[in-house]
């Protein structure tokens, strides 16, 4: 019964197999340059996988608005701030490590497949369609295991630390293993200092880690397993010296790493390039002091000189990350131009990681100004590819648009650095995630200090938010930007930015944007008037939904609220509604009622801006707003509310200044059933900025508070 269902799907798969040749054979070309009909069709081109979608991406061009590809292009889900972006990077990756955690812990689920014929031959990891060898569970190796050398091998193959060193104590150590595959297993674990690397399946954990930076510190593991395996080797070859001296040298144990240079050097072994390469990178531990460093590091390349060892651009490099770590100073930028024009007369042109040492020994932010940026993007510009040799090659483009924000401050370089970042696949030469933002931070910055207006906003409108998010310092200078230029409408939308970017909570940030809007707002159009307004009142109503939300929540950093100033310019904005029933009184209702409960820090900068807005809210038909205003001016002990009090009443009452100054030289008991609660409160208020001292009332029935906003005007 099986057989009948087995045998048709071999004559299927024989025929599609027939057609298949058939197709391939009619698709072949002749090679010949002539054919026998006189048509001569070009010889094949072979082509790759992927050469098509390459063709076809090239049609359309690349969109500098897009999202990384690592996220979905959907709207709704790209992540626009930092926070989002790193949380849905590690949670991604998070998933994929748990899918590697159960291969390896359930390891048996992986080896056949449940779908295979019942009679068909279970082969472990064999049988998967397609075979892919990263995807097989890793074995596991305990006390019990029993290994060979080819086992040894394949753990040192794949770089896996601990396996091969249980494995090299299961077949004896020292003793159970031939020279050849311990001097592999000394390799190993001097380039890794015994311990497991970090796996490169897990970019975004490395990438978002928070030591970024190497620490230059001795962490070679005096005495361990790869010291012991070099004393077990005899007799001693010129491999093992330079991988026992290259490892020590690369954890900075630079004084045992030259003894034991000095010590192959006498036996007659050959170094290699490499190995003087990592010499010279740790030739600064050796001794204490600027000149006894560069006695060093010039005896060290007398010394490859002697042994006929041939520098590369690696050699250079190293010379300028020691010169580049000693400090600053005339005479170690000296001694790097030196070094570098005997590199050039030997035909060793300078790379990204020897351009960037030199950066960072000549341009210091706060020394002089040296314009060698010019000449390293002139040199680059004229090489067709940029190619990464070495890991502080990446170092180059963060430190160089650095120099062009701080150093130099120059758009010109900043500009001509960015359009060489992004020729041809120059952009793999950026970095990590880290430190893109970090270039896109010195790039914004110094376009929005020393570009023209428009240039930052096609700036701006090609970067944010997709590919640079910005941060507060650097929303800060965009905020300057947009006040400059006057970009009210600009200025309204950037606090939705905030909101998004997750900089809503940071009350000087905030503050400075509303100091910008009521900078700029005369000077608009009513449209954007409005829009602004509305930016304003949404400004307070998250305030205020941020300190109920900290009543019911126990936070652990309470969140900062706005100052008096801040208030006050919301206050002037709104203030400007022609309309009565606009909602932006009630906004201006509400930070005055803050402001006279003391729940801002400080007092308004400006207070005849109160003024003006209570002399307004009583032409419009709102006494108790232009009360409260007055209240809060005398209550501060502003000079300007005496003022205030005398031409709002005057204006209420709608009567001469000299008629309400008589008015008010009254006593309160003849006022209180004469005069409107709001006047009353404003009468109040004109007393206590007189004589500093409140009205004892014989009753409170009536205050200011009593008042709503449906009385009419007396």
């Amino acid at each position: 019964m099986y057989s009948n269902v087995v045998i048709p799907r071999h004559w299927t798969r024989l025929s599609c197999l027939c057609r298949t040749l058939t197709t391939i054979e009619g698709q072949k070309l002749p090679q010949t340059a002539k054919s026998s009909d006189g048509i001569s069709p070009p010889p094949r081109i072979r082509r790759g996988p992927t050469d098509i979608l390459q063709a076809l991406a090239a049609t359309v061009g690349t969109d500098p608005t897009a999202a990384h590809y690592k996220y979905h292009d959907d709207p709704y889900l790209i992540p626009l701030s930092n926070f989002r972006k790193r949380a849905y990077a590690l949670s991604a990756e998070a998933g994929r490590k748990a899918a590697a955690w159960i291969r390896d812990e359930h390891a048996q689920l992986f080896t056949t497949r449940e779908w295979d014929p019942p009679n068909k031959a279970k082969t472990p990891y064999f049988n998967a369609d397609p075979h892919i060898k990263a995807f097989e569970p890793k074995p596991i190796y305990n006390d019990e295991s029993k290994v060979t050398e080819s086992d040894l091998e394949y753990t040192i193959k794949n770089a896996l630390i601990e396996d091969s060193m249980k494995i090299f104590q299961l077949l004896g150590g020292v003793e159970g293993v031939n020279d050849q595959l311990k001097l592999q297993f000394l390799q190993l674990l001097c380039f890794y200092n015994e311990k497991e690397p970090d796996s490169m399946e897990w970019l975004e954990e490395r990438w978002f880690a928070s030591n970024t930076r190497d620490r230059q510190a001795t962490t070679w593991r005096v005495g361990g397993l790869a010291e012991q395996i070099f004393q077990s080797l005899e007799p001693k070859t010129a491999e093992a010296y330079c991988a026992i001296i290259q490892g020590m040298a690369k954890y900075y144990q630079a004084e045992r790493a030259h003894m034991l240079a000095s010590e192959a050097i006498e036996k007659g072994f050959q170094l290699s390039t490499s190995v003087f390469n990592s010499l010279l990178g740790c030739v600064g531990f050796l001794r204490e002091g600027t000149q006894l460093r560069i006695e060093a590091l010039k005896s060290t390349l007398a010394q490859m000189n002697e042994q006929g060892i041939t520098p590369n651009t690696e050699t250079l490099s190293a010379c300028l990350k020691s010169i580049s770590a000693w400090g600053g100073g005339k005479n170690l930028q000296q001694i790097a131009l030196q070094v570098t024009a005997e590199f050039r007369k030997l035909g060793i042109e300078p790379g990204l990681a020897a351009y960037y040492y030199l950066l960072c020994v000549f341009c210091k932010e706060r020394g002089p100004r040296y314009d060698l940026l010019s000449t390293m993007i002139n040199d680059l510009e004229k090489k067709e590819t940029l190619v990464a040799t070495e890991p502080a090659d990446t170092n180059f483009f963060i430190t160089a648009m650095g120099v062009c924000s701080d150093h130099l401050q120059n758009m010109e370089l900043a500009e001509r650095l960015h359009n060489l970042l992004m020729k041809d696949e120059n952009y793999k030469l950026v970095g990590d995630a880290y430190k893109e933002s970090i270039f896109y931070r010195h790039y914004v910055t110094v376009a929005c200090r020393h570009a023209p207006f428009e240039k930052t906003v096609e700036i701006l409108d090609t970067l944010v938010p997709n590919v640079y998010v910005p941060e507060p310092s650097v929303m800060e200078e965009i905020i300057k930007t947009l006040e400059v230029g006057g970009a009210g409408s600009r200025l309204a939308e950037a606090w939705s930015q905030l909101v998004v970017f997750g900089h809503a909570r940071r009350a000087r940030l905030v503050e400075r944007l509303l100091d910008a809007m009521c900078n700029t707002y005369q000077g608009q159009d009513e449209e954007v008037k409005a829009n602004m307004r509305a930016a304003a009142t949404d400004i307070l109503n998250f305030g205020v939904l941020s300190e109920e939300q900290e009543e019911t929540k126990e936070l652990r950093t309470p969140a900062q609220k706005l100052s008096a100033s801040a208030l006050c310019n919301i206050v002037d904005m709104c203030s400007d509604a022609k309309d009565k029933a606009d909602p932006s009184w009630q906004t201006v209702h509400t930070a005055l009622q803050k402001l006279g409960r003391e729940e801002a820090a400080g007092v308004p900068a400006k207070p005849q801006v109160l003024a003006d807005v209570a002399q307004k809210a009583v032409a419009i038909g709102h006494p108790a707003i232009a009360a409260a205003a007055v209240t809060y001016l005398a209550e501060c002990g502003f000079e300007e509310a005496m003022s205030a009090s005398v031409q709002v009443l005057g204006a209420m009452l709608n009567r001469p200044e000299s008629e309400v100054e008589t008015l008010l030289a009254q006593q309160h008991s003849s006022l209180t059933g004469a005069l409107h609660p709001s006047a009353l409160a404003i009468a109040e208020a004109y007393n206590i900025a007189k004589t500093g001292a409140p009205i004892q009332r014989e009753s409170s029935s009536s205050s200011s508070d009593s008042d709503s906003e449906s009385s009419d005007d007396e």
